[in-house]
């Protein structure tokens, strides 16, 4: 974690929380509304993009899917917030996603720039 010089000598430390790299796989045309559901949790930046599964056709008509299209979400969340997102992910894929959303995370070694991080993490006291 990077420590600054205070005006007054004493150090603040300016990574208090780690960040993670969000992953979520959801139906395609579920993007927008997850997107919407994952600012809830103080996910600054987010970027949705359309993806095409790699399933052959007649295992797609088989599960049932209508096919293999899906939208993509990159969030950047903070690791304290980490759990409690999964666990309203996993909910949310239940009701809203028909079980067919998946969601994992991969942590970020480093954010350059104090103001980077505090906009990425919500920190107010940073921006």
């Amino acid at each position: 974690m990077e420590e600054l010089e205070h005006k007054h000598g004493s150090p603040q430390n300016i990574a208090p929380d780690r960040l993670m790299l969000l992953v979520t796989v959801v139906q395609k045309g579920k993007g927008t509304f997850f997107s919407d559901y994952l600012q809830t949790f103080e996910a600054n930046l987010q970027v949705c993009v359309v993806g095409t599964g790699t399933a052959q056709t007649d295992l797609v008509e088989l599960l049932g899917l209508k096919d293999n299209k899906r939208s993509i979400i990159f969030s950047i969340v903070r690791e304290d917030r980490l759990d409690a997102i999964m666990e309203a992910l996993e909910e949310r894929f239940h009701t809203v996603n028909r079980k067919t959303g998946i969601a994992f995370a991969v942590p970020l070694s480093s954010v350059i720039g104090k103001l980077s991080y505090g906009f990425l993490s919500n920190d107010r006291r940073v921006i």
